[in-house]
């Protein structure tokens, strides 16, 4: 069943809750908001929940006497499960929002709701607009009927024009705790302790993915030693590839097929998770690797990348061979080059996610080194690790490490060869056996 989305469904993020709902019972709606705050902290779910509020036919006031959404009526039901005609989303087709894209959305915008009161656009995230596009949707916002409203969704003021920053309604999202994620976690979900560490510390800190987990989350963080762990990953990768090429088996166009293979990089699949976790936490614990270890190591995980990630751009050849009589060969020829970015995109994404993931242990292991409250940490769950490394490697080392993680994601997105980033990280934390 679908969950309504509404403000009483909204975690941690009272405030800017608050100051939507009262715009909206003082009828003092914007034109264009910018939502800013960190990913994952519920800009997307509050966007969402106003947009059903100013759709909605017959809102509600809660027990505080705020007005929510009824959740009940058709607009409200169609908001839930993505198919409300008046409101779309936009979000990049590869590592931007095109000038395309905003002009289609330019020539809805002027068109009159087709059921509900609004035309909502919701933009995510802002920050992938190029000069192009963003000097597109300023003349959109220009010249855009009363009855379009447009969501912006920003990690801070900086990533979008100053000129659509001035015609904004900033909204600010706070970011929450590691501790007060795990207590919701802990009371929505009627979870223990070591569960709702777990499941959060599964997520690397990511609270609205912490949250789809806890829907139904089973874990048993098994401790592998880093040969297990590591084939573990790999096959993990594969059968990532296998689940994605089951649901592109079930769509039925390409438009379809092009915005799910941008979605890729989004979806959570948790036993990839797990193995990811897995083998950082091992990276993270050994010490004197065996000296032609970093260089294997490196070439199989980048080899099972590539191959996971062409297995899957290779599962919708069927689809595109089908349609080569309906599109003109330029636009079929535009969306395959899409697709293989997209499915590149999310090869380079597993590399990116398995530093930061690295990261993170070090970070843990900096804070515990420091004397910090242990409820700062993010793999709460592994406390005893994190001590343990914590005092062999001391405060010096363990930032030289954070800074080589940091430099190593910098270099991957400035396209420098992958294998030889890895391959250095893997020889510096791990050492060489004497």
């Amino acid at each position: 069943m679908q969950k309504n989305n509404n403000f009483s469904n909204i975690l941690l993020q009272e405030n800017p809750s608050n100051v939507l709902r009262c715009s909206f019972e003082g009828g003092r709606i914007a034109q264009t908001y910018l939502f800013v705050g960190r990913q994952s902290v519920g800009r997307r779910a509050v966007a969402k929940a106003f947009s059903a509020l100013l759709q909605c036919k017959h809102p509600v006031k809660d027990e505080n006497g705020k007005y929510d959404s009824c959740g009940i009526c058709e607009d409200c039901m169609r908001v839930a499960n993505n198919s409300h005609p008046d409101i779309r989303y936009i979000i990049p087709y590869g590592n931007e929002i095109k000038i395309d894209q905003v002009r289609e959305l330019q020539n809805l915008a002027v068109l009159k709701p087709s059921m509900g009161t609004w035309q909502i656009f919701i933009i995510d995230p802002a920050e992938k607009l190029n000069l192009s596009s963003s000097n597109a949707l300023l003349k959109t916002l220009e010249e855009a009927p009363a009855h379009s409203l447009f969501i912006l969704l920003a990690s801070d003021t900086g990533a979008v024009l100053p000129t659509i920053l001035s015609r904004s309604e900033i909204v600010r999202f706070n970011s929450p705790s590691h501790q007060q994620v795990r207590k919701i976690l802990q009371s929505k979900y009627n979870m223990t302790q070591e569960e709702a560490a777990s499941c959060y510390s599964l997520s690397e800190g990511n609270f609205g993915q912490s949250i789809v987990m806890a829907e139904d989350f089973e874990y048993d963080s098994e401790i592998l030693d880093i040969s297990s762990s590591h084939k573990n990953y790999l096959v993990k990768l594969q059968k990532f590839a296998n689940k994605i090429e089951n649901d592109f088996s079930l769509v039925n166009n390409l438009e379809e097929a092009l915005k799910k293979s941008w979605e890729l990089q989004n979806i959570n699949f948790q036993p990839l998770l797990e193995a990811r976790k897995a083998l950082c936490r091992s990276l993270f614990m050994n010490t004197g690797l065996p000296k032609a270890f970093p260089l294997l190591f490196s070439q199989e995980i980048i080899d099972s990348i590539d191959s996971a990630s062409a297995y899957i751009k290779k599962s919708l050849d069927p689809l595109l061979s089908e349609n080569k009589k309906s599109y003109p060969t330029a636009v079929l020829k535009d969306i395959e080059t899409q697709i293989s970015s997209a499915t590149a995109k999310w090869g380079s994404d597993q590399l990116e996610k398995l530093f930061f993931c690295l990261m993170n242990w070090y970070t843990d292991a900096l804070l515990m080194a420091s004397n910090a409250d242990e409820t700062l940490l993010l793999n709460l769950d592994r406390k005893e690790d994190i001590i343990i490394v914590a005092r062999v490697e001391g405060i010096s080392l363990l930032r030289s490490r954070i800074d080589l993680l940091e430099k190593s994601i910098n270099l991957l997105r400035r396209y420098i060869q992958p294998l030889l980033i890895l391959e250095n990280v893997i020889t510096q934390i791990g050492g060489a056996e004497a």
